[in-house]
């Protein structure tokens, strides 16, 4: 072979190297995490195709998801209470998706049942508008003791709270009924204003919640609060240099859920119920939380919903808040 052929074949080759397309390993898709956030679609040019020669494990789409079967998740619920509380465990289904549940002896359930019953009637007549839409479990423990083993037994931890709580993960209530009923008007709130109004901040969510601490229903499908136990911390606050100016509506209205939950904690439970009794005294507690669920995304924080149905801003009504606080002390 001459040198002037030689070279010829040499371009060739490096021409045919450069034009090359890649490989079909660099244009496979790359799989993404189930739970990973997706950001919101803007504009742009249409993705190119995937290339025919991709793999059917590639262009294969999911099967749906079977629908749900509520009487099943019901029956699973059952059959895994009767694994941890034994089998004679008792168990009552209410409203169709709370599956009650106590150890066996204890009368829980049957002594629980028919104030279930009020509370939701009341919760679902013109308040709530949507149902949680998966079945509930609510365990009922009489004392502390089996209460705490059940946490530590199920969580490998302490309970968190020495009354109760929302177990989100596995759409449970897990409540101490020995230091009484309330407990449970509380509870079943959180689960029913998780489905309602999902983006509420934490503070409407316990607000409302505390109400039904010391619950008040004077007929089928109406449910108020009195006065209770956490009245004294909010007074306190009023009275105390320190803390008298951040205790308002305005800085109830615009506190992060970090906030809530960080020093101050019991302090900003006691701010947030007594504002919604305040409001439930008014007849507008309602209007306000429908009004500011259904315009959340323009009203995030409230202040409008607030200013709507009260008739002035937060600021403005602080003042008679605080006077409305301050006369409990002589109320029962």
């Amino acid at each position: 072979m001459t040198h002037k052929t030689r070279l010829a074949l040499l371009a060739s080759l490096l021409m045919i190297g450069c034009t090359a397309g890649p490989t079909r390993k660099d244009t496979a898709p790359r799989p993404v995490a189930a739970d990973a956030p997706v950001a919101a679609a803007t504009p742009r040019a249409a993705p190119t195709p995937p290339a025919p020669a991709a793999t059917p494990q590639a262009l294969a789409t999911s099967p749906p998801a079977p629908a749900y079967d509520l009487a099943a998740d019901r029956q699973r619920i059952v059959e895994e209470i009767h694994r941890e509380l034994g089998a004679r465990a008792r168990t009552s289904v209410v409203a169709d998706l709370f599956v009650l549940a106590a150890p066996p002896g204890t009368g829980a359930v049957e002594s629980s049942q028919p104030f279930v019953e009020r509370v939701l009637e009341a919760l679902f007549n013109d308040r709530f508008r949507t149902r949680p839409a998966r079945a509930i479990s609510v365990y009922l423990f009489p004392d502390a003791g089996s209460y705490e083993k059940y946490c530590k037994d199920t969580f490998h931890a302490p309970c968190i709270s020495i009354y109760g709580f929302f177990n989100p993960p596995t759409r449970s209530l897990v409540m101490n009924i020995g230091l009484g009923i309330g407990t449970l008007s509380h509870e079943l709130v959180h689960p029913i204003l998780e489905a309602d109004f999902p983006q509420a901040p934490t503070w409407i969510n316990e607000g409302i919640a505390s109400l039904y601490e010391a619950p008040v229903m004077p007929k089928r499908g109406e449910i108020h609060g009195r006065k209770n136990w956490r009245y004294p911390r909010l007074r306190a606050a009023l009275g105390s240099p320190k803390e008298k100016s951040t205790t308002t509506l305005p800085g109830l209205l615009h506190m992060s859920d970090e906030h809530f939950r960080g020093d101050g904690e019991d302090l900003h439970y006691a701010m947030a119920r007594y504002a919604c009794q305040w409001l439930d005294q008014q007849g507008k507690l309602w209007k306000f939380y429908q009004r500011w669920r259904d315009n959340h995304e323009a009203d995030p924080s409230g202040e409008r919903a607030f200013e709507e149905v009260v008739g002035r801003s937060a600021e403005d009504a602080n003042a008679d808040w605080i006077r409305w606080v301050v006369a409990l002390a002589s109320a029962e």
